[in-house]
C-alpha cells in the first residue's frame, strides 16, 4: 500500500501554513514515560557521569553504537567491530571514495561531533534551519552527487519489494513546510510566538524536550526535505533538539537511542508510518521507550562498575575475590557452572563451596535451574 503526504499535522491560519502536531503531550501513557525518563536522567546525574572513571569508555561505546546502528538501519553492512576500527583509524588514515560503508560511519562520527559542540539550551540558533542543513551535509559528505540543502527533485520511499510505500510532498512545498516546523519549534521551546515578540512567554505553549525531539524525528521523515540521508538526519537532528533539556545536555553523548530503533525496527517503521496518517502517539510512545531503554543501559553500566568496585573492596584477596573476577566479566543473567571455579582455582571443593556461599550472600550470583549452575546478578 502506498501512503502519500496529506498535510496531516499542518493547518492554514490567516493564510499562513502552521505545524500543529496531532498529539496530546499530557496523555497519561506519554506522561508516565516522561516521568521515567526524568528518573533515569536524575539517577545518571547522581552517579556523577561527568567525573566517573567509566565515562571515556561509555562515550566511546555510545558513539560507536550510534554510528553502527544509524547506518545499519540504512543497510550498511559493517559489523560493530569494523565500526570500532573506523573510529580508531579514520583521523589517521583517510578513507578512499570506494570505501562507502566506512565513509558512512565516519560521517556519523563527524556529524555527532558537530552536534555535541552546540548548545541549543542557551542559543536557539544552535538548532535552526542552517544547522539542520549542516548536519545533513556532514552525514552525506562524499556519498551523494546532489547539491547541499533542501531537495529540488521528487523522492519516494520503497519497501523491500521495490514498491513505493510513501510519497513525500513535492519539493516545491519543502521550504514552507520546514518554515512552519521551525516556527513551531521556536514556540515549543521558548513559549514565545516568534523571535520578535519576546515580552511574555506562554508556558502553555512549551513542550517537554523529549516530546519535541520525537516530533522532530517524525517531521523530518514526513517531509523528507533532503534528496538523500533523511533517516539518519532525522535521528541526528532529533538528538540535538533533545539537548534543550538542561540535564540531558550534561550526558548528551553517553547514550544511543539508535541502537533500540534497530532492535525494534518493525515497530520503528510502523509507528512512523502511522504518524504520517495522523496518529502521532504510537511513535512518540515508541520513541520515549527507546530513550528510556538507552538511558537505563548506561545507568546499569555505571551501577555495575561501582558495584564491582565495592565488592572487590569487600572481598579483599583470596579465592572469593578470584572467583568474583571470573564472573565480573560476564553479563548479568549469564549462566555458568561451578566447574568454572573447579577448573580454574587450586582450591578444595569445600573451599570453593564456602566461597560460592559468600558470593551468593553478597547477591552477585544466584542458583540457576541446572545442578551446579549459577546466574550472574551483579546489578539485576
Amino acid at each position: 500500500m502506498t501512503y502519500s503526504f496529506c498535510y496531516k499535522h499542518f493547518d492554514t491560519v490567516e493564510n499562513r501554513l502552521v505545524f500543529q502536531p496531532n498529539l496530546n503531550p499530557f496523555d497519561y501513557e506519554i506522561y508516565q514515560l516522561i516521568l521515567e525518563a526524568e528518573r533515569n536522567i536524575g539517577a545518571l546525574a547522581r552517579l556523577g557521569l561527568k567525573s566517573h572513571p567509566l565515562k571515556p569508555t561509555i562515550l566511546r561505546n555510545s558513539l560507536v553504537r550510534t554510528a553502527h546502528f544509524t547506518t545499519k538501519i540504512e543497510q550498511n553492512k559493517l559489523e560493530y567491530k569494523e565500526v570500532e576500527q573506523v573510529f580508531q583509524d579514520y583521523k589517521k588514515n583517510p578513507l578512499t571514495i570506494k570505501q562507502k560503508a566506512q565513509i558512512e560511519v565516519k560521517n556519523v562520527f563527524e556529524a555527532y561531533g558537530y552536534i555535541y559542540s552546540l548548545d541549543p539550551k542557551h542559543d536557539f540558533s544552535d538548532m535552526d534551519e542552517p544547522v539542520l542543513k549542516k548536519i545533513q551535509q556532514l552525514l552525506m559528505n562524499d556519498l551523494t552527487g546532489y547539491p547541499d540543502g533542501y531537495r529540488t527533485i521528487p523522492v519516494a520511499l520503497h519497501d523491500g519489494d521495490g514498491h513505493v510505500s510513501y510519497q513525500p510532498p513535492a519539493f516545491t512545498e519543502v521550504p514552507r513546510l520546514m518554515l512552519a516546523y521551525f516556527n513551531w519549534l521556536y514556540t515549543s521551546v521558548t513559549g514565545y510566538p516568534n523571535p520578535y515578540e519576546t515580552t511574555v512567554s506562554n508556558s502553555d505553549k512549551k513542550i517537554h524536550p523529549l516530546i519535541i525531539s520525537g516530533i522532530t524525528h517524525h517531521l523530518i521523515g514526513y517531509v523528507h526535505p533532503f534528496p538523500d540521508g533523511n533517516g539518519r538526519t532525522a535521528r541526528a537532528f532529533s538528538t540535538l533538539v533533545g539537548l534543550i533539556h538542561k540535564d540531558l545536555a550534561t550526558i548528551k553523548d553517553a547514550f544511543s537511542v539508535e541502537e533500540f530503533f534497530d532492535k525494534n525496527i518493525e515497530d520503528y517503521y510502523d509507528t512512523l508510518m502511522a504518524a504520517t496518517q495522523g496518529d502521532l502517539k504510537p511513535f512518540i510512545v515508541f520513541y520515549l521507550e527507546c530513550v528510556n531503554a538507552s538511558l537505563t543501559k548506561v545507568l546499569k553500566e555505571l551501577q555495575r562498575y561501582d558495584r564491582i568496585k565495592h565488592i572487590r573492596e569487600l572481598l579483599g584477596k583470596g579465592h572469593a575475590r578470584t572467583m568474583f573476577e571470573l564472573i565480573s566479566t560476564m553479563k548479568d543473567g549469564e549462566i555458568f557452572h561451578r566447574e568454572l571455579f573447579d577448573n580454574t582455582l587450586d582450591a578444595s571443593p569445600s573451599s570453593i563451596a564456602k566461597n560460592i556461599a559468600k558470593l551468593k550472600e553478597l547477591g552477585v550470583i544466584q542458583p540457576a535451574d541446572g545442578r551446579g549452575e549459577y546466574s550472574v546478578c551483579i546489578v539485576d
